[in-house]
């Protein structure tokens, strides 16, 4: 790639007594043209006010020094006045007005980072300004100012020649801004100084990601951030994004050294950074950085909301799962030369300078995990024999979890242990491991305790249509995952609305996840409407109670679906005596999972199966029925079938497929596809659905 990709630093664009805007240049980087991506630098004196303006593109603010106060207007709400600090991050999505203002004697400075694809320049931000020397009031004739803002001629020739100042102004101390409303943070933004660290690493580093997780607003901006500070002389492992994301760096404090590799192992960049540059590493080109003496703190945006990276070193290596035989016929060395690697590929030495912090995966993982098995140290306080000596020879080893305690051989620990003079403690730490990993088992159940368990607690939830219980021996059961697969347009989404309905209308709880925008509010009093009968106050309350008994979540990707049924089990863990959910819809769960699949993105299908396990571990604990939707793909011979393949088969108990018939809108067939409680599958039309679909 010939393309310079040398740091740089910004450009002032406008100013005046109360600040300046400062943007780095596509033609000094190109970078930012070819990756669609803005940056720019805003500081404010004290007094200095960045007049209301909106862009043309979605960005990520981070307030890289001082305190102030930004308002905030979303599209069609109402102004949201924050209080702003070093650390904070703000996510702005499309149609955002915003204004930032300084009271303090430090400079405040704000950056901005952001898409620019649909900008009107590839590469630069363009703010509209509704006030000021070139704001919105200036393009118009008096005669539209008067008739748009209902004024006369003398109001109007003052509100649009008052103001002299261009973008940014500096307000007169007598002047009341407004005061920031701390109810408005929440949602808003998110610190990260402040923030629960997703990777602390002593003598290494510590990393804070912003993503949909935390801050949910960056769903609708597209991007993902994240703030990472290194100790002095510690090193960011190569890596790069497996998600074909662009990573734009900023240097936040200190400086250090940064290679970047590309194509044909050449090196593109080899440069120094420090305070104040900006630069941007190409999609799959690998990164790493060391720190000087003092250490070195960065701010990024990653072009995707939940980025995924790949390691080239460390304990999430990509290396640490090759097999010897490939590493050795690959680098061309004698086994013994291969085996000192691996040595070093397994282990993380914690020396002064040498300590690798791998960011990508471990972030990943950090957000992703079961929630449970997390990191040994969360351990310590719970078991004495975990202690730090327990944990450092774990780490020697690469492991930091529960989960790289379960893939490591239990005997070859034992034997390293015998090696140390303090085995005895050493092989008793490990014993208790093997103690606590035992307890996430669930029990051994015989032939009639299995068949108590479904006869006492499993029973079934009835989807309100007479036609489809019976097909289905009584309706959904609880303890099952069924899903629902059909074309677009079969009537996969009614069917939910209706199930969900009955459900709400009896006075059991339903938790539903729409995808898609789908989940409509009317459709559901409509059907609890038609259910209760037609006596108008028995079904103004029914609607009313109904609507009390369903909570719906939005989502659009896996990772804050994962977050939300994690927390559901919690609480669901909390309350074992009370029932608080009977039944989970997801409509649909294959634009969830379908986006992070492809190719061999092993992590893709392992957060698939981990999302399907889930689903069947709340079902059957809790006796909760789960009704999912999926779509449909073509198949051999351009026949249809059930998307997501062959490891996500086996996930669902009861699999349904559901087609409209041709000729009457109303009416519905259903193919039994799966069913674990009938002598075979059935594969024809079975029996047509009457549902309340108009």
């Amino acid at each position: 790639m010939d393309i310079d990709l040398s740091p740089k630093m910004p450009k002032k664009s406008y100013g005046g007594a109360g600040g300046s805007y400062h943007a780095w240049c596509p033609n000094e980087l190109p970078m930012l043209r070819q990756g669609n991506i803005g940056a720019g630098k805003l500081l404010l004196e004290k007094g200095g006010l960045a007049l209301p303006r909106y862009s043309d593109s979605a960005k990520v603010a981070y307030v890289l020094q001082g305190n102030g106060v930004a308002g905030i207007v979303l599209p069609e709400k109402e102004e949201k006045v924050l209080a702003i600090k070093t650390g904070d991050t703000i996510a702005l999505p499309f149609g955002v007005i915003t204004w930032w203002f300084n009271k303090d004697d430090t400079e405040l400075q704000v950056l901005f980072l952001g898409d620019t694809k649909t900008a009107h320049k590839p590469g630069s931000f363009t703010d509209f300004f509704l006030t000021g020397s070139n704001g919105i009031f200036t393009g118009f004739s008096m005669e539209f100012v008067c008739r748009a803002w209902d004024v006369d001629e003398s109001t109007a020739k003052s509100l649009v020649g008052s103001q002299t100042g261009n973008g940014i102004i500096k307000v007169d101390s007598g002047v009341r801004m407004p005061e920031p409303n701390k109810d408005h943070r929440s949602g808003m933004a998110l610190n990260c100084l402040e923030a629960p660290l997703d990777v602390d690493i002593k003598g290494g580093g510590r990393v804070v990601v912003l993503n949909t997780k935390n801050l949910p607003l960056v769903g609708e901006v597209g991007l993902g951030a994240d703030l990472v500070r290194l100790d002095g002389n510690a090193m960011c492992s190569p890596g790069f994004s497996c998600d074909s994301a662009l990573q734009v760096t900023y240097i936040v404090r200190g400086s250090g050294r940064a290679q970047v590799v590309g194509v044909d192992g050449k090196r593109v960049l080899e440069t120094t950074v420090k305070a104040g540059m900006l630069f941007i590493v190409p999609r799959f080109f690998v990164v790493s950085k060391i720190s000087d003496n003092e250490g070195l703190e960065w701010f990024s945006i990653i072009s995707t909301p939940n980025p995924i990276f790949t390691h080239m070193a460390g304990r999430t290596s990509a290396w640490k799962a090759l097999s010897p035989e490939v590493l050795q016929a690959s680098f061309n060395v004698s086994a013994d030369v291969e085996k000192t690697f691996r040595s070093k590929r397994m282990n993380i030495c914690y020396g002064s300078g040498e300590l690798i912090l791998a960011v990508g995966v471990l972030v990943r993982n950090a957000l992703v995990g079961d929630g449970e098995m997390g990191a040994l140290k969360s351990l310590e306080e719970d078991y004495h024999i975990i202690d730090a000596n327990f944990l450092q020879f774990c780490a020697s080893r690469g492991i930091f979890s529960v989960e790289d305690f379960l893939v490591h051989d239990v005997s070859m620990l034992m034997a390293s242990a015998d090696k140390l003079s303090n085995s005895d403690r050493l092989k008793q730490g490990i014993n208790q491991l093997v103690l606590i990993t035992e307890t996430y088992h669930q029990p051994w159940m015989n032939g009639l305790m299995l068949l108590e368990d479904r006869e006492q607690n499993k029973h079934y939830i009835s989807t309100g249509s007479e036609s489809f219980d019976v097909l289905l021996q009584g309706g959904l059961r609880e303890g099952h995952v069924t899903e629902l697969v059909g074309p677009s347009s079969s009537g996969k989404t009614q069917v939910c609305f209706q199930v969900a309905s009955n459900v709400a209308l009896k006075k059991g709880n339903v938790v539903f996840f729409d995808s898609g925008n789908s989940f409509s509010p009317t459709r559901i009093k409509q059907m609890v409407t038609h259910i209760s009968g037609s006596e108008e106050n028995k079904v103004n309350g029914s609607v009313e109670e109904a609507m009390r008994h369903i909570e719906c979540h939005a989502v659009f990707d896996i990772y804050t679906l994962l977050d939300l049924l994690h927390q559901l089990k919690l609480n669901l863990k909390s309350q074992p005596q009370k029932k608080s959910t009977d039944l989970i819809i997801i409509d649909s769960i294959s634009s969830l999972i379908a986006p992070i699949l492809g190719g061999s993105n092993a992590q893709g299908h392992a957060l698939m199966v981990s999302l399907g396990y889930l689903l069947k571990d709340l079902s059957h604990q809790h006796n909760i029925a789960v009704l999912v939707t999926n779509h449909m793909v073509s198949g051999e011979g351009g026949t249809l079938k059930p998307a997501l393949g062959e490891s996500w088969r086996n996930i669902p108990h009861v699999q349904l497929q559901l087609s409209q018939h041709h000729t009457t809108t109303n009416i519905y067939g259903v193919y039994i596809l799966r069913h674990p409680y009938m002598v075979a599958p059935v594969f024809y039309l079975s029996t047509i659905l009457r549902l309340y679909i108009k």
